[in-house]
């Protein structure tokens, strides 16, 4: 073909860069853009399941969002390694712990988890390198020590629903050896927040997801300890679009209270100031 005719070619690696920079700002468009090249297909469609979800809420511009038996489909259609090395972030709502289980033995790449019946699923031999996690606290370390390698890249956790009666919530946590952020959405989980602050000497935040406009009863009679230790932040979160921007661009309820905590340390805000009130 006469070049001239063609016009100029991109250097391989900036032409990779872009479709991949596009790509990953707007991935329902990858479908489109694999129909660009053969090259650019096998560039980007690892992109495409990036991040998984399973939810019927709205998602995000620019995302999508699967059905279960869709995405239990999906996983039969390429070899495991393929979603292995794809899958890192996956939100799985009102799913049943069978697909959970099913999911999680294919997707075993997974840095953030959100799913409430993963807690029951997760176990020893379960081997994610899990960063972020968010799931039921029982039964989450009934089955798998703290100290297990499962836990072992684990820097934030979110706790949801009711505690365990009788649990030593402090000494448990505490033996996440990389834990610096915490966040509970239940009240129930207000009088371990003392013990937890003073033993995960590696926690940097501390999150109540309650609203903080309608506080519990439990949080009062705790509230002028815990708004002592500047750690400790109440805010409201929107979980659903709140984890998919998390994943997008780190513009989660996470740098929110890191945010906030920073205000406080440098005096920018009052030190006793707790409550977050913008979304």
């Amino acid at each position: 073909m006469n070049q001239t005719l063609a016009g100029p070619r991109l250097p391989p690696e900036l032409e990779r860069q872009i479709f991949e920079l596009c790509a990953s700002a707007r991935p329902v468009a990858i479908p489109k853009l694999m129909l660009v090249a053969w090259r650019v297909k096998e560039w980007i469609e690892p992109l495409l399941y990036h991040t998984i979800m399973v939810c019927q809420s709205t998602p995000v511009d620019g995302y999508h969002s699967l059905t279960p038996e869709t995405l239990t489909a999906l996983l039969r259609l390429k070899p495991a390694d393929f979603f292995r090395d794809s899958v890192r972030n996956l939100l799985l709502h009102a799913v049943s712990q069978s697909v959970v289980a099913s999911v999680l033995a294919v997707c075993t790449g997974v840095e953030s988890l959100w799913a409430p019946m993963a807690s029951s699923v997760l176990g020893p031999t379960t081997g994610l390198p899990l960063k972020h996690l968010y799931t039921n606290f029982s039964p989450l370390f009934e089955s798998v020590h703290p100290g297990d390698p499962l836990f072992s890249q684990l820097t934030h956790l979110e706790l949801i629903g009711i505690v365990n009666v009788g649990v030593d919530i402090p000494s448990i946590l505490s033996l996440l050896p990389k834990l610096s952020h915490l966040a509970f959405n239940d009240e129930e989980f207000t009088p371990h927040c003392p013990g937890v602050l003073e033993q995960c000497k590696s926690l940097a935040v501390l999150v109540s997801l309650g609203n903080p406009l309608v506080p519990g009863m439990a949080f009062h009679e705790y509230e002028q300890d815990l708004s002592k230790d500047i750690r400790f932040v109440v805010l409201f979160s929107s979980w659903f679009k709140d984890w998919q921007m998390g994943v997008r661009s780190n513009s989660d309820y996470w740098l929110r209270a890191e945010n906030f905590i920073a205000q406080r340390r440098s005096g920018a805000i009052d030190a006793a100031q707790y409550e977050v009130f913008d979304d």
